[in-house]
């Protein structure tokens, strides 16, 4: 994996060695459960303003296909569609081309496939070096990690002293991309020539999606300009984002589970169900999202609801941090999540529902869909059916463990 060289910057070095000591009393404990003061370079517990009310998606449009495209595998296309908005918010806030960072992480975590990726949501090697890479700092939710990016861009004194933040290093990829390298960023000679190809796919991404460029985000946001100017300062920047929509956010980039959960389920043709693996789409939204197609304990080849559910609310964007996995702990923080309604709890009336809602019990969930009004049940099951949509919906579990509970995000 390539690293971060921050031998430059001797504050930064005694920092990480701290955090090697802290580690090696607890190393389970993620980096934001430490204190912001002694981990300000990397700033994880700010969190994307989120517009649950928002429609319009200014910076991004579309879902992800499952198809390969634009110079890009299907799953580095998985990659960029699920983190565009992230990485383009972030852009404006930073004054740091998303594009180029795109470009980076797709090399760097094997387009979220790396075992930091997908277990410390460390998409950059942030805090790992050349002679003790597993030192790589563990985040909480994705977007912690990719933020952790743009904090040690911005902290870093060297990478201001090489042209970060100035001039056509805040829109061109290139220039950007240019200037970290002289600065000390990767080990790898071949590291511009590598991301130059993949920058060209991103770009190529982009227009096919209709997503802005970070020189058109400029245009649009002149606080990218004008927060650019601070950090080449050496200056902390409060950010007001209530300006940016993000109701699209991750995911497949729609900010919709009705139509991410029929996407990512099999239709029933005239063959019957093909459920014992997951199709396409939701192969790659299952790595995209951090649950792999093999996954863990609880996501067999992903034919389970838990993680089917998961999946579907992180990949459409809605909620990047749904809860995975186990139903009866996902009931539990549905009950105590603010961002969720408890509709008619223990009705059987299932003309409460609306697209997208969850039904659940201690043992399953599922998702309420529809599609031109007639009413589905998306959901998958262990070793059974993975992914599947079935026509006609009930509140009452079929073997007697009780009526579904519903949810409804905000």
């Amino acid at each position: 994996m390539v690293s971060l060289r921050l031998k430059k910057d001797f504050h930064l070095r005694l920092l990480a060695w701290l955090f090697v000591i802290l580690a090696g009393t607890m190393a389970i404990t993620p980096v934001s459960a430490l204190s912001e003061e002694d981990l300000d370079r990397f700033a994880q517990n700010n969190i994307l303003f989120y517009d649950p009310s928002a429609t319009d998606c200014t910076v991004a449009v579309g879902s992800y296909d499952g198809e390969a495209s634009s110079g890009l595998t299907a799953t580095q296309a998985g990659f960029v569609d699920q983190y565009h908005d992230i990485a383009a918010n972030l852009s404006v806030q930073y004054g740091i081309p998303w594009e180029t960072v795109m470009a980076q992480g797709i090399l760097e975590s094997a387009a979220g496939t790396s075992r930091f990726a997908t277990e410390r949501n460390n998409f950059f090697g942030i805090g790992a070096f050349d002679s003790n890479p597993d030192n790589a700092f563990r985040y909480d939710t994705p977007t912690d990690g990719w933020r952790g990016y743009y904090q040690n861009i911005a902290k870093t004194a060297t990478y201001r002293n090489h042209g970060v933040f100035q001039g056509d290093a805040i829109t061109d990829p290139y220039v950007y991309l240019a200037a970290i390298k002289a600065a000390g960023y990767a080990t790898d000679p071949a590291y511009i020539e590598k991301n130059s190809k993949l920058i060209a796919a991103v770009e190529n991404r982009a227009q096919e999606k209709g997503w802005m460029s970070s020189a058109q985000l400029a245009v649009a946001y002149p606080e990218m300009i004008a927060n650019a100017a601070k950090y080449a300062a050496g200056k902390d920047v409060d950010v007001d984002t209530s300006g940016i929509v993000t109701s699209c956010v991750a995911g497949g980039g729609n900010g919709d589970i009705n139509q991410t959960a029929i996407d990512l389920a099999w239709k029933k043709d005239e063959a019957g169900y093909r459920d014992k693996e997951p199709n396409d789409s939701y192969r790659a939204a299952l790595k995209a999202v951090g649950l792999t197609e093999y996954g863990n304990a609880q996501v067999k080849r992903g034919s389970s609801c838990d993680a089917f559910a998961t999946t579907v609310y992180r990949y459409s964007g809605v909620d990047p941090d749904f809860y995975c996995c186990k139903t009866s702990q996902q009931l539990e923080w549905l009950k105590n999540n603010d961002d969720y309604i408890h509709i008619s709890p223990n009705t059987t009336d299932t003309s409460v529902l609306a697209p997208g809602d969850i039904m659940i019990l201690a043992g399953h969930i599922k998702l309420y869909v529809e599609i031109d009004g007639v009413g589905y049940e998306a959901q998958a099951s262990h070793d059974e059916y993975s992914g599947r949509l079935s026509k006609g919906v009930s509140l009452t579990d079929t073997i007697g463990r009780g009526t579904y509970q519903i949810f409804r995000h905000k």
